[in-house]
């Protein structure tokens, strides 16, 4: 059959064929083989879904490309490219970087095959010879200048900005060229010496961090209109010959000339070029085109022209026509154009076998119970895969495994391996057996025309919605550095409470007030200026930055200044001091008992579990991992359990809770799981029983969304025991709920339970292991944590390709929301509309739909009736609303991977932690997303509530849900965090010291006493600082004090210099005095030393007479050593003549080093 079809294509030139039953997997088998004979290929499909399915088969079926790990770009490279969805809406820059890419890749020869949806065929596209002498190709070691880079990227349609994250975007910092060419899926990093390209690098525009060097960089238009006079001139005089014919209105003439003027993107080649071309003429003239049925093909060709229609009569509403008989051709003339070739039409369903029509029959297969409908193979689905893929090895012709990277693959042989099974590793259409593949295609199908089977990893290791994740380095928690402003509070560890303020010039030009350029003996190093009471001053180096706090204090109430020298601070902190260990000791009481409560305590992990973690069949991320492997160990240990697992939203806890949930199911233990809502609770219940369908356990749910019988049911089998797993929202904290053998209780986002629930908990906690989920701690579980009273768990990794919610604060202004709607829905995304009340929702509803009269909407909340809501979001998820105008039930846990943007309405009104929640719930996918914060009057808004809206603005980038925690503790008064007995202390020092000296006392009372590591105080004679040249933004050069000052040790130091190098350029020599200087001072730290002074020339140090670190033994061999170079000065410092013969920095190190053998060992 299927060779009959090729045969058949061999000798056509033109004309249709007709072929029944071909999914996606038959067509892409077809068009990669017709393109090994030499043809071109033009395979179009019906939507973006389809396109990222179609791309991801070509990988499959490309020997090329599925035989390791593939890069985003490869497709080109297997001589395939792609267009995107061309709809009205994704005439932009982002739409046209990649159209630009696909039709040089098929000009160049690149690629002689394209994949493409139908709406593509409609408009016009730019001339054949388009991309003559405008296309640059920059290589390391060439000469050229980079302001004429600059100069030809704008002009090519570019945009210039602070920082590159997306296509057509070019940012300079000094003598580093950031840009986003087309072809590209990562932006790229020129790094010039004058005019000398020295380094071509990829990097990540989430860390902005290089990841890859390129020997040269092709750069190309991302703009379809020329923009240079003489072709703008050219544009003008078409315009007006086409008036003068009565071609073209003058109303037609003048949007034109806007649109030009503009440089808008919505301005189609069509209008612009005599030669404009349709997309056939890009391709090879022997091109086989492979359609969706003919009927489908008509409908998709209709549509996509009423939607054109539609968007050239609102540019004419709106001022800009621009005559669509220019732009595009008729979807008549595009099915007359693909007669001309060899079509293979795709007929979805035939009556009967018709004559002439190929039968080439498919069957679509989406999950494990697809292959294994039986419970009996569900139940132990490892086994069952093994023994099926050894049978299809005999039964059938090609079995293919399709794994999502090389590290998954690798994981499954090692698994399979031991069962006796040998997949090849490279594609090959004629060879028989087994195959193991690299490439993103999840899902399955059945080519039975070819007795071939493809298993994707969803049918693999059943709903495995994870991937491989990255770190993004971006979680900080508590100390993630806050930009300082002129009259901040803030708190010194040793001087009290100040004001932060400007004193003439900052440092070295515009680092920002309150920092002055220190200038002794024409020696430079940079002091952060503290004001205190009585404009007393004080100036702090800025290598010791981590001495001092942003101030937070309880309430509203400002405290006063403290006096330098004066005692009123010290008695404050020791008064504070005192009452902070009595509090210590309680809390530690508190939780002692669980440490002698006897809890259930696991037996080793068996093989059962091992199967579990298998089926799962992805990488976890490092920290992901390890906060398995802790809860793991934590179940194995005697007492309960209580472990805090804090991650950003979707940074993935549900999968720590699944293993800990299956491991207590496993042994015979019952798992309670505490949603906060309804609709959260039942997503977990899906999670639950597709990831334990094969194995056994039963999981049962009690919501609103449960009926009564079914909840009466559900509680009998839950206090008989039958039913291993119970998820529910607070309903499970009613009385009538028993779980007699209860073993595991995870409570999940636990920021939305009140203190009624708490306390029903604490008794339900008494014996069993406690694991809560997090994303935003409240107070006092993150202080507990922290200080070490209960466990902390972090996962600090971001998503593949995540980035940052892009946040903006609005006003209420129609045009504005309907631009922000209408860019979401341009390139086929859903909106959230959040209103904090249901009783206005209607009318919002209402408002909504002026705004986007074509969209479809649908409205949520928590009064709607269970079948009304759960249908709602059912149609939301799978795509049929476009926007959902919702309460914030929405603000918990729900993934809709679609939604990427988020308007919350009224924003003021919501809490910060709730801001932080409901902007979580976008961005789940590799595409950049949008939050935007609408309010109605910004100028009347009370302090506090701007300040909340400052910070969830400030705190944008990936993993900031432990920082906004404590902003939010901050705002809302620290004074509950351990009662209100602690307020006036909390007030006095501020929150962060407050903090600090509560895990002192732990320490203290947990283990007999620690103190903390002496901070050496330190007089520098030499230049040590950051040039404003080499990072010329002010803040920026303060943040890099802030982390170079606060690097641990020599490994973090080296990996900030390896990251300022990457992206600034060589270090400075000051830079490196700087670097070496931080070096010394951590080890004088460690060392016990009270006082450095540091000179060009010598370096006097000065201990304690009591300390311990130097062994005295050791200082007659190191004084003769010196050989004069060294001398005692009772009664304790030591002077060290430097070995001038070095530059700066060595000769600091080399002073170190020979410190180092004085250390007791």
């Amino acid at each position: 059959m299927y060779t009959d079809v090729m045969t058949e294509i061999a000798r056509f030139k033109a004309g249709r064929i007709h072929v029944a039953r071909a999914g996606l997997a038959t067509q892409a088998r077809l068009c990669v083989d017709m393109l090994q004979q030499g043809r071109g290929m033009a395979w179009v499909v019906k939507n973006r879904d389809e396109l990222l399915t179609a791309r991801a088969l070509m990988r499959l079926f490309s020997p090329e490309l599925s035989s390791g790990d593939f890069l985003p770009d490869a497709l080109d490279k297997g001589g395939w490219t792609s267009l995107p969805p061309f709809s009205p809406r994704s005439a932009n820059r982002e739409g046209w970087t990649e159209r630009l890419s696909a039709l040089y890749a098929l000009r160049s020869g690149q690629a002689k095959g394209l994949i493409l949806t139908a709406d593509n065929l409609l408009p016009k596209l730019v001339p054949l010879d388009f991309f003559e002498n405008r296309e640059v190709t920059l290589m390391r070691g060439e000469d050229v200048s980079l302001d004429m880079i600059l100069e030809q990227a704008v002009e090519w349609g570019y945009e210039r900005v602070s920082m590159v994250s997306n296509p057509g975007e070019i940012a300079r910092r000094g003598d580093i060229l950031d840009i986003m060419p087309p072809g590209y899926d990562k932006p790229i990093r020129l790094d010039f010496f004058g005019d000398l390209i020295e380094e071509i690098r990829l990097f990540d525009p989430v860390s902005q961090r290089s990841k890859a060097n390129l020997s040269e960089v092709r750069v190309l238009p991302v703009s379809p209109i020329r923009q240079s006079p003489a072709d703008q001139a050219k544009m003008q005089a078409r315009w007006k010959s086409l008036f003068q014919k009565n071609m073209l209105t003058e109303n037609e003439r003048f949007g034109l000339t806007r649109l030009q003027e503009q440089g808008d993107f919505r301005l189609l080649p069509g209008c612009c070029y005599d030669t404009a071309t349709n997309l056939e003429a890009w391709l090879p003239a022997d091109t086989v085109w492979v359609l969706p049925g003919l009927s489908d093909f008509r409908d998709m060709l209709s549509s996509a022209e009423r939607l054109w229609t539609e968007a050239f009569e609102a540019q004419d509403v709106g001022g800009r026509p621009q005559p669509q008989r220019l732009a595009m051709r008729e979807a008549s003339d595009v099915e007359s154009a693909c007669e001309r070739f060899a079509c293979v039409h795709a007929e979805p369903l035939v009556m009967g076998i018709a004559k002439g029509i190929h039968d080439l029959p498919e069957r679509s297969l989406s999950s494990f119970e697809d292959l294994f409908p039986s419970t009996a193979e569900q139940d132990r689905p490892w086994q069952t895969l093994v023994q099926a893929l050894k049978r299809w090895q005999n039964d059938k012709r090609q079995t293919i495994l399709c794994f999502a990277s090389e590290k998954s693959r690798t994981k499954f042989l090692n698994l399979a391996s031991q069962d006796g099974l040998s997949p090849l590793l490279r594609y090959s259409g004629e060879q028989h057996g087994l195959f193991a593949l690299v490439a993103p295609f999840r899902a399955g199908a059945e080519l039975i025309w070819d007795q071939s089977l493809i298993l994707g990893e969803d049918l693999l290791q059943p709903h495995a919605e994870k991937s491989r994740r990255v770190p993004t380095g971006a979680f900080k928690g508590l100390d993630r550095y806050d930009e300082l402003k002129p009259g901040d509070l803030l708190v010194h560890r040793d001087y009290g409470i100040a004001r932060f303020k400007t004193e003439g010039k900052g440092i070295h030009g515009d680092i920002g007030p309150g920092f002055v350029d220190h200038a002794d003996d024409a020696h430079r190093y940079a002091l952060l200026l503290l004001n205190y009471s009585g404009d007393d001053r004080l100036y702090v180096p800025v290598d010791r930055l981590s001495l001092i706090q942003r101030f937070k204090g309880g309430g509203e109430a400002q405290p006063s200044l403290d006096r330098l020298g004066g005692g009123a601070w010290q008695s404050g902190k020791e008064k504070a001091r005192k009452a902070i260990e009595k509090i210590a000791e309680d809390l530690i009481e508190m939780y002692a008992w669980r440490k002698v409560a006897k809890g259930f305590r696991y037996p080793p992990l068996g093989e059962l579990y091992r199967e579990f973690e298998a089926s799962f069949g992805f990488e976890e991320t490092p920290d992901q991992a390890k906060a398995i492997q802790d809860v793991l160990a934590d179940m194995e240990k005697p007492e309960p359990m209580d472990r805090l697992v804090c991650g950003d939203v979707g940074f993935g806890k549900t999968e720590v809770a699944l293993r800990a949930a299956f491991r207590a199911a496993s042994e015979g233990r019952q798992v309670a799981l505490l949603c906060p809502t309804t609709v959260l609770a039942e997503q977990h219940y899906q999670t639950f029983r597709s990831r334990l369908s094969g194995f056994a356990l039963n999981v049962g749910l009690l919501s609103r969304f449960v009926s009564s019988a079914k909840q009466k049911e559900v509680l009998k089998a839950a206090a008989s025991g039958q039913i291993d797993i119970l998820i529910g929202t607070h309903r499970l904290l009613s009385d009538d709920v028993v779980l007699p053998n209860l073993g595991l209780l995870i409570l999940d986002e636990e920021q939305r339970f009140g203190v009624r629930h708490k306390e029903k908990l604490k008794k339900i906690k008494k014996n069993v292991d406690a694991l809560t989920l997090t994303a935003t701690p409240i107070p006092r579980t993150l202080q507990l944590s922290m200080s070490g009273v209960r466990e902390l768990s972090v996962i600090e990794t971001a998503p593949p390709e995540r980035k940052p919610v892009s946040t903006a604060l609005l006003e209420r202004d129609k045009a504005t929301l309907r631009q922000v709607i209408e860019r979401e829905l341009a390139r086929e995304g859903q909106v959230f509309w959040v209103h904090n009340r249901v009783q206005g929702l209607e009318r919002v509803v209402e408002f909504v739909k002026e705004l986007a009269p074509n969209a479809r909407i649908g409205m949520a909340h928590g009064q709607l009736p269970e079948k009304k809501l759960e249908e709602t979001m059912h149609a939301f998820w799978h795509g049929e609303l476009d926007i959902l105008v919702c309460t914030a039930i929405v603000e918990s846990g729900l993934d809709f991977p679609r939604a990427n943007t988020l308007i919350v309405d009224q924003a003021h009104l919501f809490g910060l932690g709730q801001l932080y929640q409901l902007r979580g719930r976008v961005g789940r996918s590799d595409r950049q997303s949008f939050a935007c914060f609408v309010v109605s009057d910004l100028e009347r808004l009370p302090a506090a509530t701007k300040e909340r809206l400052r910070i969830i603005l400030d705190m944008d980038y990936l993993g900031a849900g432990f920082q906004v925690a404590m902003e939010d503790l901050r705002l809302r008064g620290a004074g509950n965090i351990l009662g209100e007995v602690q307020s006036g202390h909390m007030g006095r020092v501020g929150l962060e010291l407050y903090l600090e000296m509560l895990e002192q006392a732990f320490n203290k009372i947990k283990n007999g006493g620690v103190s903390l590591q002496i901070e050496t105080e330190r007089k520098l004679g030499l230049t040590a600082h950051i040039p404003e040249d080499y990072i010329t933004d002010g803040r920026e050069r303060l943040r890099w004090y802030k982390r170079l000052s606060s690097a641990p040790d020599a490994q973090a130091r080296q990996e900030l210099e390896l990251e300022l190098r990457d992206r600034f350029g060589i270090l400075p020599q000051p830079l490196e005095i700087f670097m070496a200087v931080l070096a010394l001072k951590q080890f004088l730290s460690g060392a016990q030393a009270l006082k450095a002074d540091v000179y060009e020339d010598r370096l006097r140090v000065l201990w304690d007479e009591k300390q311990n670190a130097i062994a005295p033994e050791k200082l007659v061999p190191f004084l003769s050593a010196q050989k004069g170079n060294a001398k005692l000065i009772p009664p304790s410092s030591l002077e060290l003549k430097l070995d001038m013969q070095l530059p700066t920095p060595r000769r600091l190190d080399a002073a170190r080093l020979a410190l180092g053998t004085l250390l007791t060992d």
